[in-house]
């Protein structure tokens, strides 16, 4: 493979790594939208969480982004770091490839990109530990452990692993 080939072939690499990494965000932060029925007055069954769960999964980005306040306090950083990933990933999955097209026929260009796209992914990555360690620390504070979650998480890879 040359040079100029291996060059795209890491900026589409790094493409689909920053769209994986803003995914994950938005599964993480479907997961604390789904916390605020947890034990209380407003507890549901698994089967009524599966469905809400399921239903937050289809949301965007930015629908998820509007309601995380229902359930999370957020500092104003924070609050501002996901309105950054949120015009992030809007203009990657809408517009990254038309507004760089000049760039990915140069060397150098493809370079910048690589660069972009490796601190984008960065972004996406930051927030998504940040609310996967915030669900964590809910979960422990009602007796969810570590373990447990671990468990669970084996037993559905093992599912996906069979099929």
């Amino acid at each position: 493979m040359d040079s100029e080939s291996e060059q795209i072939r890491d900026v589409y690499a790094y493409f689909g790594l920053a769209m994986y990494q803003a995914q994950a965000l938005e599964r993480q932060l479907a997961i604390i939208l789904a916390t605020k029925y947890g034990p209380g007055p407003k507890r549901i069954t698994r089967g009524q969480f599966d469905n809400l769960l399921e239903g937050l999964f289809s949301k965007t980005l930015g629908h998820l982004v509007e309601s995380i306040s229902e359930v999370a306090d957020l500092s104003e950083d924070e609050e501002e770091r996901l309105r950054e990933a949120l015009t992030k990933r809007n203009w990657l999955a809408h517009r990254y490839f038309w507004e760089r097209a000049a760039e990915l026929m140069s060397d150098s260009g493809r370079v910048s990109m690589v660069e972009e796209l490796r601190d984008t992914a960065t972004l996406f990555e930051a927030l998504d530990k940040l609310f996967t360690s915030r669900t964590n620390e809910w979960g422990e504070s009602i007796g969810v452990t570590r373990q447990t979650v671990d468990k669970h998480l084996e037993r559905l890879l093992g599912g996906l692993e069979e099929s």
